[in-house]
């Protein structure tokens, strides 16, 4: 069933993030920090599927390179505190291949960061998803300010950082992959609003902790993750079957819709034959 994750969040130096860093394990390469003077190499990090820079035609050659991209990024901020990249991830359908998850990205990503002028730096991953299947999914690293044909724009674009903004990009990816799974032939569609918005009553998992979680990340099954698995299988069976109360309700009201429309035409036939009165009365005989 395809499922409906993005999440955003902004990488800043208050917090020790470097964005080299950051571009380095994504993509699964090695890479060279000038602002920090360090060597990332992540190129043995498994499960990435493919990585690619997307950028506005306007864009100087050098943003294709990954390490200049980012190092340039950094150098164009000089605060101590400063917002150096922002992370949008998403979950792919598995109900379509390869070859369409990156066309739907994609879509999304020139629509939502590349007109707007950002530079999108995208890592296509999988994991081993809870209920044994794969769970294929992308990294969207996006530069905090506008590109130009000499560089960065010296001016950031705030809008970017509020929430209505962040609301927009969750609908689009909702409106985008619902259109590429229904050219696929699938029935499921994903929704950008929350359970409680959408009037679904789902049981939230539990607080892992440190080192469940760190032993859950290393296959190591823990009581905590066991509890999570058995609810998310539970919230799996109830949006099953939710959906399918939704399915023959639109259905019921698909079929009443089509019966009403028949009963209108077989009104309109009829008004269009003459009475045998009237035939009569204009001269016809049987």
């Amino acid at each position: 069933m395809a499922n409906y994750h993005l999440s955003g969040k902004i990488f800043t130096r208050s917090k020790g993030h470097s964005a080299v860093a950051a571009a380095s394990y994504r993509a699964g390469e090695q890479l060279y920090d000038k602002r920090l003077d360090l060597d990332y190499d992540y190129t043995r990090k498994q499960q990435i599927l493919e990585s690619e820079i997307m950028a506005p035609n306007h864009a100087p050659d050098w943003v294709y390179d990954r390490q200049q991209l980012w190092n340039n990024a950094e150098s164009s901020e000089k605060r101590k505190d400063a917002q150096i990249a922002r992370e949008i991830e998403v979950s792919l359908p598995r109900e379509i291949d390869f070859d369409d998850q990156k066309a739907l990205v994609r879509e999304f990503v020139q629509k939502e960061f590349i007109a707007q002028g950002m530079v999108a730096d995208v890592s296509y991953h999988t994991s081993n998803a809870n209920d044994g299947g794969e769970n294929p999914h992308a990294h969207i690293l996006l530069t905090m300010r506008a590109i130009e044909e000499e560089g960065f724009s010296k001016k950031k674009n705030r809008d970017w950082n509020k929430k209505e903004t962040l609301i927009g990009w969750r609908e689009s990816w909702a409106d985008i992959t619902n259109d590429y799974l229904a050219t696929a032939g699938s029935e499921q569609t994903i929704d950008h609003r929350s359970y409680i918005d959408q009037g679904l009553t789902i049981e939230p998992t539990i607080h892992l902790g440190k080192e469940a979680s760190h032993m859950e990340r290393q296959g190591i099954n823990t009581d905590r993750g066991d509890i999570n698995r058995e609810i998310e299988h539970q919230n799996r069976i109830m949006l099953h079957v939710q959906a399918a109360a939704s399915w023959m309700k639109q259905k019921t009201i698909d079929i009443y819709q089509e019966i009403k429309h028949r009963l209108q035409e077989h009104e309109t036939q009829k008004q269009l034959i003459p009475e045998p009165e009237q035939e009569k009365e204009r001269g016809f005989s049987r």
